[in-house]
């Protein structure tokens, strides 16, 4: 009997998009077994009690939008409290520093190579909808502000920019996540040359294109955008074309991060990380129950016993270990899960 079964037998559990999954049965925990073991398959993981806790009267957070790693093996937390929003973290969660101050909205970071060989950070706030490029010691070089769009909106305030995707030639996508549901195209000069998505009904369209990441496990380059309104995920050409899309119903993907051996896992705002394979599929959930498919069609996702409240940013090392940031989630600092060993 699966849980799902069990969980119309006994009552149920509420479930709220939004908001932390939990459970309605505590008899649930004990059925499910004493294993704190998250995740199924060869995808299981442990938290790391107390990785990255800081002292909030000294290293303050609010949200905690983004988490990568840089190039010299830190990870680097993305906030919006303006004392710091960049943290960095030894991969023991020891504390490093803390910096920059100018993003009231920090939602979305990347690191990518700089002309000169050093590593640049892009940074883009939904509420000032920009994005930012940043040299190492925090300099800004270019920002591409709402004003290079005014030509798409008759309306700026319609404009709220939250991630974006940096091919290697220097074109950039940017995705409209929480305005009109767009994805913009720069070239290398950071003119712009189009757009495409869009809110409708059509396969096309976008409903909250949360994230937008450049996704080359094909061998060419594809643009994998988390369609979060519809529970999809969408793979587009760089020229804007729908190349495909993955239905993930029950989850609500905001990001993305790679794996090895052609995985991906998915943060999903509603208390789950869900891994994919090299085939799309989704093969454990982080924070679930295991994933069904029937006759091919994955059946909705269910949360249960998930550390998480909102993961909205998942970073993969690679030792395997993942990171956690959530947004709206009592500020609490980032998760740190490791592999469980067989």
């Amino acid at each position: 009997m699966n849980r799902r079964t069990m969980l119309k037998r006994v009552g149920g559990a509420a479930v709220t998009a939004g908001a932390g999954l939990a459970m309605a049965e505590t008899t649930m925990d004990a059925v499910q077994g004493a294993d704190d073991t998250l995740g199924q398959g060869a995808f299981r993981y442990r938290v790391r009690p107390g990785w990255g806790q800081l002292d909030p009267a000294q290293v303050p957070i609010k949200d905690c939008h983004a988490i990568t790693e840089d190039r010299d093996g830190q990870i680097v937390l993305l906030t919006n409290h303006t004392s710091n929003n960049l943290i960095t973290y030894r991969k023991d969660g020891s504390f490093v520093a803390k910096r920059e101050q100018r993003f009231p909205a920090a939602h979305a970071l990347e690191f990518r190579p700089g002309s000169r060989g050093d590593e640049l950070l892009w940074v883009t706030d939904h509420q000032l909808s920009v994005v930012s490029l940043c040299a190492p010691d925090g300099r800004e070089l270019r920002r591409i502000a709402p004003d290079a769009l005014a030509s798409r909106y008759p309306d700026l305030s319609k404009y709220h920019a939250t991630n974006v995707a940096v091919m290697p030639e220097g074109d950039f996508y940017i995705s409209d996540g929480y305005g009109s549901h767009y994805i913009h195209h720069f070239d290398p000069a950071w003119q712009y040359v189009t757009t495409f998505g869009g809110a409708g009904a059509a396969p096309e369209h976008l409903k909250q294109p949360h994230a937008i990441w450049l996704d080359t496990r094909r061998g060419g380059k594809e643009l994998l955008v988390c369609d979060r309104g519809n529970a999809l995920l969408k793979w587009f050409s760089p020229k804007g074309e729908l190349l495909r899309t993955v239905p993930v119903p029950g989850s609500q993907p905001s990001n993305i991060a790679a794996m090895a051996d052609g995985h991906i896992a998915i943060a999903s705002l509603n208390a789950m990380i869900l891994i994919l394979d090299a085939r799309d599929r989704v093969v454990s959930v982080v924070g679930g129950d295991a994933p069904i498919y029937d006759n091919g069609v994955l059946q909705p996702l269910v949360g249960h016993n998930t550390p998480f409240i909102h993961p909205h940013d998942v970073y993969v090392d690679a030792s395997g270990a993942m990171y956690v940031a959530q947004w709206n989630s009592k500020q609490t600092y980032p998760i740190k899960l490791e592999r469980a060993s067989a």
